[in-house]
Parts: structure tokens; C-alpha cells; sequence
């Protein structure tokens, strides 16, 4: 289900099929996949249902649970897995048709234990280091989380989440993937829907796709990214 591919604030964050599935569409179904930050392995499972070969990695390898989500699905024969770490580990050796990603690059560290290392660099380091493994003519699919409105980064304040993560500008993300051709970053989410009342989630949701058109970019807080290595 979408929920074993998105697992948070799945309203939302589903969105990601509807703008990431033209990639998909057109690639071949022998791509060599490479899915980064996987832990329980949701995005390659949606690599493996639609018919793709994926290598799921996480920094310390993705969780057993990954293995049992995948298992149930039965696509355990599409699935590799592997610990890397996009920061500090280099993969130069091989080359990948697709690199994807979600909720990653906002929590990115040089040393794990320094957050004080969650900085621009490390970040142009992941990027640099995602380039230089993906061929001529790949794709780069990633979704983060993005500053959104300021009633939304009132609430995180509140709620002290606007430490321990970076939330995006648009220019942030386009700068950061300056090298890759192609970008095109679409918004969305005003409210999230990471309630446990369900009614409350889809009311909210409607609210998303109604203002979606209303209100500028800067107000929604995930952004999908497609850009391309030419």
C-alpha cells in the first residue's frame, strides 16, 4: 500500500508518484537503481512493484524491517541491499541510471555525532559525490522537506523541530543542484496530515490541493525535485 512506500504524512508525501511516474515511464526496466536513506525501504519498493532492479542503502544499511515490507510484497528478488553513507562513502566503481531519495538531505552530517557538521558543504559534498556516480543522461528524483509557510515554522519552533534538521528554500535546492540540468522542482502541502484522525487528514488534504494553485511555492513545505546529467 502507499503507506508501506511513503510511511509519513502519506497524503502528502504520495505526491511524489504523480510527479516522479514520467520518470519512470521512461526508463528502461533494466535502469541500474541505486535509492539513498532507505531505512525501512519504501521508495525502492515502489521501484520493485513498478518492475525495476533497486539497490537499497542506508548509512548503517536499511532496517530489518525493509527486508520484512519487502518480503510481504514479494519483491525481494528485485531488491539489493547495502550500507553507504552519500557523504562519506565513495561508490565511483559503478554508475546508476536512477538515484532517489527522500527526507534525506535536510539530516545530512559529516560526523554523526557533530551536528554543528549539518552545513552547506556536507551537502554539496552528497551532491558532488551523487553526481559523480550517475551517468550521462541519468536522472536524480529526490523529495525534502522545504521552509514552508510561517505559521508552519511557528509550529516547529514550538515544537523544537526546527532543530536537528535544514529546511529548504526553492533557491536553496536549485543552487545545490545547479550542476544537473533539467531541474524542475515542484511544491506541495500547506497543512500536513500526519494526524491520527484520518477525516481530519483528507479534510486537510482538500485544503492542499485547493490552495495549491493559490498560493505561492514558498507556503508548501515538501518539495519534489527531477533533475537529469546530461
Amino acid at each position: 500500500s502507499t503507506d508501506d512506500i511513503i510511511e509519513w504524512d502519506v497524503l502528502n508525501w504520495s505526491q511524489l508518484i504523480h510527479y516522479w511516474n514520467p520518470i519512470l515511464k521512461m526508463l528502461p526496466k533494466d535502469s541500474k537503481i541505486l535509492a539513498i536513506g532507505e531505512r525501512n525501504g519504501g521508495l525502492s519498493l515502489w521501484l520493485a512493484l513498478n518492475g525495476f532492479e533497486v539497490i537499497c542503502s542506508d548509512r548503517e544499511g536499511p532496517t530489518s524491517k525493509a527486508i520484512e515490507i519487502h518480503k510481504r510484497y514479494n519483491v525481494l528478488d528485485k531488491i539489493s541491499y547495502v550500507s553507504y553513507d552519500v557523504v562519506n562513502d565513495n561508490l565511483e566503481n559503478t554508475k546508476y541510471d536512477l538515484i532517489i531519495a527522500k527526507s534525506l538531505l535536510g539530516g545530512l552530517k559529516i560526523k554523526y555525532d557533530d551536528a554543528s557538521t549539518r552545513n552547506p558543504k556536507t551537502r554539496e559534498l552528497a551532491i558532488r559525490n551523487i553526481y559523480s556516480i550517475l551517468n550521462h543522461g541519468g536522472y536524480v528524483l529526490f523529495a525534502e522537506n522545504m521552509e514552508g509557510s510561517f505559521l508552519l515554522n511557528l509550529v516547529r519552533k514550538a515544537l523544537g523541530k526546527n532543530k536537528g534538521w535544514y529546511y529548504f528554500s526553492i533557491d536553496d535546492m536549485r543552487r545545490l543542484f545547479s550542476e544537473f540540468s533539467n531541474i524542475e522542482i515542484n511544491t506541495f502541502g500547506i497543512f500536513p496530515t500526519n494526524y491520527s484522525n484520518k477525516r481530519l487528514n483528507s479534510i486537510l488534504f482538500i485544503f492542499n490541493k485547493y490552495l495549491l494553485d493559490f498560493l505561492p511555492d514558498s507556503f508548501k513545505y515538501i518539495g519534489f525535485l527531477k533533475a537529469q546529467k546530461l
